[in-house]
């Protein structure tokens, strides 16, 4: 019963992933028309630099700003879908800063909404600086189901286990205890990379289903 549910919640997460991976595409490509058509409708913002050269600081500045507010949005959907494929979600301090600083460029000369802005910017970076955990210390382990996505548990625990050829944890203890020939069995631990994996428990036909994952470096 155990194993039907897994291969069910494996098969749900890898059909939500796709469906993920669709939503990001379609931004992404929406976003490149986008982008293409921007050039091409504007192309007099590419040559500010004949404004500034005729004195017309005033000009100038606005062309500056009609360019770089439209661009700052398409860092925003950038840095969006990296959030969406890569799950890391310490990127939406980076969207959230370059979102914020897009509204300070179009309140322009408005010095109350421009105070508002740098009080948030400020914000952010007061909590990206003292509230959020940089490092995790080697040491630490966590008691996990190896159903983990390998890119989740590094970001987890701030390691560095390779997944090139396997998504779950479970995939690459599997393919680790084949090639090194060792049995999967409770108590059994595994050296990866900078992490060490105890096996605590295995179902009837010998697949890890919770783990102890400690980092050593």
């Amino acid at each position: 019963m155990n194993l039907k549910l897994k291969r069910v919640e494996q098969i749900l997460s890898t059909v939500s992933e796709v469906f993920l991976i669709s939503i990001t595409i379609a931004l992404l490509l929406i976003s490149i028309v986008l982008f293409i058509e921007f050039l091409v409708a504007s192309p007099h913002l590419l040559r500010f630099e004949e404004i500034i050269l005729t004195g017309h600081f005033k000009e100038s500045t606005e062309s500056l700003k009609e360019l770089i507010s439209p661009l700052l949005m398409f860092v925003i959907v950038i840095e969006l879908t990296i959030m969406l494929i890569k799950h890391q979600p310490r990127i939406v301090f980076d969207v959230l800063l370059i979102a914020i600083a897009r509204e300070i460029i179009i309140a322009g000369h408005d010095f109350k909404n421009v105070l508002l802005g740098t009080i948030s910017l400020l914000i952010l970076f007061f909590i990206r600086k003292f509230l959020t955990l940089k490092t995790i210390p080697p040491g630490t382990s966590v008691i996990i189901d190896p159903y983990i996505t390998i890119e989740s548990l590094n970001e987890m625990l701030d390691v560095h286990i390779p997944f090139e050829e396997n998504k779950y944890l479970v995939d690459l203890i599997e393919r680790i205890s084949k090639e090194r020939g060792i049995v999967i069995k409770r108590k059994k631990t595994i050296d990866i990379a900078n992490v060490k994996i105890e096996i605590l428990d295995v179902d009837e036909n010998g697949k890890p289903i919770l783990v102890r994952v400690m980092k050593t470096a």
